[in-house]
This record gives structure tokens, C-alpha cells and sequence, in this order.
């Protein structure tokens, strides 16, 4: 009797909380100020700290776990009557809501590294982890999936977009091991949340192996060859590092392992001992003392493969290509043919270097090692092609780069590219937010952030993009099955029944859910594109390389297809669910456009003259994508 009043006091308590939660919830769900949780256009990234990940993370698990268990109890209600949108729409919700604020958490992860942030996110992992498997094995939700799927009179009626939507979905649940039995599921469970925590150990090993090598340098013979450019960014360094008189000229400079200096040394230091120091550093990155991978890497491996073998798989590499076009056997077989057909060149080509060393360097016995043959390649392709690499970089500037390349998506996609208007919160002093708008209006329809400058030790190496909002219909905010989950918990606080409160569905908590996600307001598209080239020094702006300009085209062209995106369903907007290998084609074809003449004598002007690049110099640089190719092909395929 107790408990039939405690539920009944409960179910009014609902029904309340459940008539204002569409007026309320959405709109008012800044969640307790926590910055993570911040439903507003931007984010607040200057005012997330590594405090707030824990809290916010307990508090939108809470929230989504309500979301879904209503969703589960709802499809129970109307098992003979599924229809896509009342599958999918809350599914979208889900999906977009949590990837909003974990997007966040790991952004900051990747670019602002400290070990506060670390402990935090170390912190929420397991929760992290949990809930994705409890989503991903919901029996509810993928019953009602195939359901849409094994329903010849509902499939009939599904778009193509719809339909490809169910099959991936079903293919996540398969993959997320919901049809395992229990024995087989709480081990497939156990490793997913083994995996988790290794791979972010092994990131942060990285990081933390990579940023405590420094090697300061007074003696400027011992640097000759290096560019002026490595050397005004290695002084910048020593300045930060406690040298205030450090200069380009003067020194000292300070060398770190981030992969322009890497690069730059073993491309350009005549100093054998230095190349070498450098070459095994880098190739030793988080391979010995408390840093050391090796460990890691083999527990991965092995867990990988037992986690496919449990799903079905011969291997981890069969199970991963079930999100690709291609197949394993085809991938395999291509690599095949293409180290095959590779390896007479690549032997031809690494003769041809070590000739032109003996014959400039007058030692017929020497012997290049590793940390050798991108110094005399680099030689091989002066004396060959008649350019270096330190005066193509004069006629590179980062802005005019930029400027050209926005530019070139105004001609191509009706776009306009600036700065965006006002004050936006960043999370590092070189970040700059830039707004997308149709070419006829000035109201922009995308934005995304740039942060284009290496800082070893505190962000991770490497270029991407990562998509942070979608272009969708969704809220960034609480549902009212949170809000009714809340009440819930409340009400069972007070009562002295010890029976565990969860949401207890209601027609009124139905209609209002379904309410509040028919009102979801269309969110503009935000991502973040990242790279690592040098920044500006000694008075000069960021001086690119080639390679720099051609990653900055192709991450552009990741970033485009996000906010470019047309699609009406939020899990196919921008790069969800497309296949892999797919993603790359438009940010292949963006890259391309550093050669075209017409393109790039538009992004290449002197920094300080503003002198055309010569033409025999764009000649030269077309033949340099043919120079070593054999190499580069069997190295990539071996």
C-alpha cells in the first residue's frame, strides 16, 4: 500500500515537472553554469577548466540514461507500430547531444594537454565507456531497428538516406556486441573499457615522451645548414624557456622534437651527430622509461584482436573495414601490387642519393644510414630541380595562403570566409574563429575555429579536423525525461522506500518528450581544423613549406564537407556514418589546388616585396610530386 502511494505521489510529481519541461528545460539548461554543459551558439572555452569535466560528465550520463530508458519504454509501448522518426529522432538527440559535449572534453584533450586535464578525463572514462556499451547493447533499440529494417511494407517507404541510416545503426549494435551472449558481453565490456583507458595512456606517453626532449644549443656551427626560419622559431623558444636575449642570429636556440624541427634537421643540418641524435629521438618517441609504450602497444594489439574474434571477426583489421568501401582482401591486395611494383624503383631511387652523396660529399665508401637520406635527398633535389626549400617558404606567407585559399571556395562554392564578428571565447591566444556565409548575405550559416601552430608537449602532432556541432535539428540541453528523472530521484530521496527510482513512462511525459524534439531548433555547423606548422618568428609571419600549404588545403576540405553538409538527417550530416576511406576524397581533391598555376601564383607572393614567384619555380615544383615516389609508395604500403 506504502508503495502504491509513494508511485502515485511520483507520477503526479511528473506529470508537473513534465508540463514545464518543454517551456523550461531546453531553454534554461545551462546546467548548473558549467561551461561543458553551455547550450548557447559558441563555446565557452576560455572558462572550461579540467574541474568542470567530472561533474559535467555525471550530470549529462544522468540526463541521456533517462532519455534512453524513456526511449526503451516507449518502443515497448508501440512495438506493432515503429516508424523511423520515433526511433530516430531521439536516437539523433542522444547522439548529437553527447558528441556536443565530449567533442568539447576531447578537443581541449588534444590541444591543451596538462596533467590536470588528463586526470579528469581519466576520471570519466569508465563512466564514459559504460554508458556507450549501455546504449550500444540496448535490446529495445536494436529490435526496433531491425525491425524497420525486416518490415518489407515500412523499408518500402524509407528514402535512401533513411535506409542507409538503419543499416549502419544496425551494423553500430552489432559491433557494440548486443547480440552476444552474457558471458561473451560482459568480457567484450570489460575490454572495450581496457581499451579506452590504454589508448589514452598511450596518447598522453606521446606527448609527455615528446615534450622532455629539449636540446638548447650556444654554438651556432653546430646548427649550419638549418633554415633561417628553424632558427628564429628555436630562439623563440629559448626566449620562452627562460633566454630573454635569444635571436636568430645570436642564439641560444632551443630544439624539441614537434615534427617541423624534426624535419628541418634532418633535412638541412650538415651536422651528422645532430641529424643522428635526432633521427633515433624521434624514433624512440615514448619507447623507454616511465613514457614507454611498448607495453601498451601489445596489450592493445592483443585485446583488439580478441574483441573481434568475440564479435565474429578473423581479425581487428576485418572488423574495421566493415565502416570502409573497401574490403580487407581488396586493401591487402592493392598494398600487395603496389610494394611489387614499387620495390625496383625504390631500390633505384635510394642508389641514385647515394651516388650524388659520394660524388658531392668526394667519399666513394660512404654509407648513408637513416638519418642521412632526407639530408642528401634534399641535396639531390637542389642540384635537380634548382629550388630550396628556405626560399619557396619566402613566397609562402600563412595569410596570403589563407586569403587565397578562401579565396578559392568563394569561386567554387558560392562561399565568403572571414573573421568571425566580436569577442569569441578560445582556448589559446593563436586560435582564430572564422564565420562561412552564402556569397549573396552576410549572415553565416557555419564557423569553425583554426589553430594552426605547433606547441610540442602540450598539443598533439599531426593535422585534422574534428566536427563539434552538427548542422541539424537537436537540443543541446536536457529532455524532459531528464527533468522527470530529476523529480524522480527527488521524490524518492523523501519517500522511505528503498525501491530504485528510474522514469516511469506517461502518455504526458510521451507527448511532451515528442514535443520537445518535434521543436528542436536548427543548430549551425562548428568544427575545429587543426595543424602544426612553425609560427610566426623573428618579425617574419608564419613561413610555410609546401607540405604545410597542401595540409591546410586538405583539412580545409574536411572542414567544407561539415559545413557544407545539406543533408536533413542529423546522422548523415557532414562526415557521419560516411565510409572512411570516402571521407578523403574531398579534402584530396581540395588539396590538389596548391598546384594549379592560376591557384597557387595567387598564394604565393614574398612575404616582404611582394614579388610573383618566378615561373621556372612553379615548373620545379609539379616535378618535385614525382621526385622519390617509388620510395614513398613502397615505404607507405610496408
Amino acid at each position: 500500500m506504502k508503495f502504491a502511494i509513494w508511485l502515485a505521489t511520483l507520477l503526479g510529481v511528473i506529470t508537473m515537472v513534465t508540463a514545464a519541461a518543454v517551456n523550461s528545460s531546453a531553454v534554461n539548461s545551462n546546467a548548473g553554469k558549467n561551461p561543458l554543459l553551455y547550450s548557447g551558439a559558441f563555446p565557452r572555452w576560455s572558462d572550461i577548466k579540467p574541474s568542470h569535466v567530472q561533474p559535467a560528465v555525471q550530470q549529462l550520463i544522468a540526463e541521456e540514461l533517462a532519455s534512453v530508458e524513456l526511449l526503451e519504454q516507449d518502443l515497448a509501448r508501440m512495438s506493432a507500430n515503429i516508424t523511423f522518426d520515433r526511433l530516430f529522432k531521439p536516437l539523433t538527440q542522444l547522439r548529437l547531444r553527447l558528441d556536443a559535449v565530449f567533442g568539447q572534453i576531447d578537443h581541449l584533450s588534444s590541444v591543451v594537454d596538462t596533467p590536470e586535464r588528463r586526470k579528469a578525463v581519466d576520471a570519466i572514462t569508465p563512466s564514459r565507456v559504460a554508458f556507450e556499451l549501455h546504449l550500444g547493447q540496448s535490446k529495445p533499440i536494436y529490435n526496433a531497428v531491425k525491425q524497420l529494417k525486416d518490415t518489407s511494407v515500412i523499408w518500402q517507404k524509407l528514402n535512401p538516406t533513411q535506409q542507409r541510416i538503419v543499416t549502419i545503426t544496425l551494423k553500430d549494435y552489432e559491433n557494440s556486441g548486443v547480440g552476444l551472449p552474457e558471458d561473451k558481453k560482459k568480457r567484450f565490456n570489460a575490454i572495450s573499457d581496457q581499451l579506452s583507458q590504454l589508448t589514452t595512456n598511450f596518447s598522453s606517453n606521446v606527448l609527455d615522451s615528446t615534450m622532455a626532449f629539449k636540446l638548447l644549443v650556444t654554438n651556432k656551427s653546430e646548427l649550419d645548414g638549418l633554415e633561417e626560419t628553424t632558427l628564429a622559431v628555436a630562439a623563440e623558444k629559448a626566449k620562452d624557456a627562460g633566454h630573454p636575449s635569444a635571436t636568430a642570429e645570436s642564439g641560444p636556440w632551443l630544439l624539441t622534437l614537434d615534427y617541423n624541427t624534426y624535419v628541418a634537421v634532418l633535412s638541412f643540418a650538415k651536422n651528422r651527430d645532430l641529424r643522428k641524435n635526432f633521427y633515433i629521438a624521434y624514433r624512440s618517441i615514448a619507447s623507454s622509461g616511465k613514457s614507454d609504450n611498448t607495453g601498451i602497444i601489445n596489450q592493445i594489439l592483443a585485446l583488439r584482436k580478441e574483441l573481434a574474434v568475440i564479435l565474429g571477426y578473423k581479425n581487428y583489421a576485418e572488423e574495421k573495414f566493415t565502416y570502409k568501401m573497401a574490403t580487407f582482401n581488396s586493401a591487402s591486395s592493392l598494398m600487395e601490387q603496389l610494394i611489387n611494383d614499387s620495390r625496383a624503383v625504390a631500390v633505384e631511387e635510394n642508389a641514385q642519393v647515394t651516388q650524388f652523396a659520394r660524388n658531392v660529399s668526394e667519399d666513394k665508401g660512404l654509407e648513408l644510414k637513416w638519418w642521412d637520406i632526407a639530408y642528401w635527398s634534399e641535396r639531390q633535389k637542389e642540384h635537380l630541380f634548382h629550388i630550396k626549400q628556405e626560399r619557396l617558404r619566402e613566397y609562402l606567407p600563412l595569410p596570403l595562403v589563407i586569403k587565397g585559399l578562401f579565396q578559392l571556395a568563394h569561386k567554387l562554392y558560392g562561399i565568403n570566409v572571414q573573421l568571425a564578428s566580436g569577442a569569441l571565447p578560445v582556448w589559446h591566444k593563436d586560435v582564430q574563429v572564422y564565420a562561412v556565409s552564402d556569397a549573396n548575405s552576410t549572415k553565416p550559416f557555419a564557423y569553425f575555429y583554426a589553430d594552426l601552430f605547433a606547441r610540442p608537449g602540450s598539443k598533439q602532432g599531426g593535422a585534422w579536423v574534428q566536427p563539434l556541432w552538427d548542422a541539424a535539428k537537436y537540443w543541446r540541453a536536457p529532455s524532459p525525461a531528464a527533468a522527470a528523472a530529476k523529480a524522480t530521484k527527488a521524490a524518492a530521496s523523501n519517500s522511505t522506500n528503498s525501491r530504485t527510482a528510474s522514469v516511469i513512462w506517461t502518455p504526458s511525459l510521451a507527448k511532451a518528450e515528442s514535443d520537445w524534439l518535434n521543436s528542436a531548433p536548427y543548430q549551425l555547423p562548428i568544427a575545429v581544423l587543426i595543424s602544426n606548422q612553425n609560427p610566426p618568428a623573428g618579425g617574419k609571419p608564419s613561413l610555410m613549406s609546401l607540405n604545410d600549404a597542401g595540409t591546410l588545403f586538405h583539412e580545409f576540405g574536411h572542414a567544407l564537407q561539415h559545413m557544407l553538409s545539406k543533408s536533413k538527417q542529423g546522422l548523415t550530416s557532414g562526415m557521419r556514418n560516411i565510409e572512411w576511406d570516402a571521407v578523403e576524397t574531398p579534402s584530396q581533391m581540395q588539396e590538389k589546388w596548391v598546384y594549379d598555376k592560376n591557384m597557387f601564383n595567387s598564394i604565393a607572393r614574398h612575404w616582404n616585396t611582394n614579388e610573383s614567384v618566378p615561373s621556372w619555380m612553379f615548373d620545379a615544383i609539379k616535378s618535385l610530386k614525382t621526385y622519390r615516389q617509388g620510395v614513398s609508395s613502397h615505404s607507405i604500403c610496408s
